[in-house]
């Protein structure tokens, strides 16, 4: 069996819709709060498992009421959690902004996934087919030994793009960053060049997700826009994380990254139409993507 290990967060999130941001020391009214699952590993792990992907989650959460209710989570989500540490502390959160227009600002503590140590992660026994999605918001060092000594396809999503060592580039087969994230990871406002640079250290591809204006997937040999389908954004949050849940699956179904790529763009178009940071089930995106005539991997 080919499965989707992810490597990464899980978090409490507090989403608070406003009309706008607030400027400095500015006080704005909310008209809307509401808390649920989030941290960028768990919204992978369930937006794979939510598309029939076999989903194995390694990750951290804290001795308390949030942790417990995470592993009850992933279990009716049919995610594989055996792997997942509870640590002497306080789960993850987050705090996420969302204005009328979909727009979101987010600020996380940590928290217990910050006790995740490489100890806690084994993924030797992996296999050739399998698909590694990891990610930065839990230590540079758990996702080193994580890309290090895994067996199969190697997806980093760079967010935050907080790496202190790039050496770690090196173990990666398929970089995923955001506009941001490439510029600070390339160190050059000119994506060409940039794309240029970090080709030299990723083994496959860099896939610039670009929002609205669709994605960059480029590869040694060939480099590709693909628009983003045409959607009326209620919520952008987890955009992302539906995305590179997507890509895992499409690779692991044994896709061509473009096509996946393209799959991917869909599912995470379709992700934004509805609140929430979690992708859509198989069956509401059979339903989108056969309007588009894309097929499911």
């Amino acid at each position: 069996m080919v499965l989707i290990h992810v490597v990464g967060s899980y978090n409490l999130d507090l989403t608070v819709k406003v009309d706008r941001f607030p400027e400095d020391g500015e006080t704005v009214f909310s008209n809307e709060v509401r808390s649920g699952h989030g941290g960028k590993g768990s919204n992978q792990a369930v937006s794979a498992s939510r598309l029939s992907g076999k989903v194995k989650l390694y990750a951290a959460v804290g001795n308390d009421d949030v942790g417990r209710e995470a592993i009850s989570f992933w279990e009716s989500e049919r995610v594989d959690s055996k792997n997942v540490k509870v640590k002497n502390g306080r789960t993850g959160s987050a705090i996420i902004l969302v204005d009328k227009k979909g727009n979101n600002r987010i600020i996380v503590n940590r928290g217990s996934n910050f006790l995740l140590d490489p100890e806690d992660v084994d993924l030797s026994a992996s296999k050739k087919d399998d698909v590694l999605l990891t990610q930065m918001e839990v230590k540079e060092s758990v996702v080193r030994k994580s890309l290090t000594e895994f067996n199969g396809i190697r997806i980093l999503n760079p967010a935050p793009s907080i790496i202190s060592d790039l050496r770690l580039l090196e173990n990666v087969d398929i970089l995923t960053p955001n506009e941001i994230e490439f510029k600070e990871l390339s160190s050059s406002d000119d994506i060409q060049d940039g794309i240029d640079l970090i080709l030299r250290k990723v083994k496959i591809a860099v896939i610039i997700t670009l929002g609205e204006r669709g994605v960059i997937m480029a590869t040694k040999h060939k480099r590709v826009m693909i628009d983003s389908v045409k959607v009326n954004p209620v919520d952008t949050t987890g955009a992302g994380d539906v995305f590179n849940a997507a890509l895992a699956f499409a690779i692991e179904r044994g896709t061509t990254l473009e096509d996946a790529v393209g799959f991917a763009n869909a599912v995470a178009g379709l992700s934004v139409t509805t609140e929430g940071a979690l992708g859509p089930k198989l069956d509401e995106v059979k339903l989108f993507l056969d309007k588009l005539n894309i097929k499911i991997p």
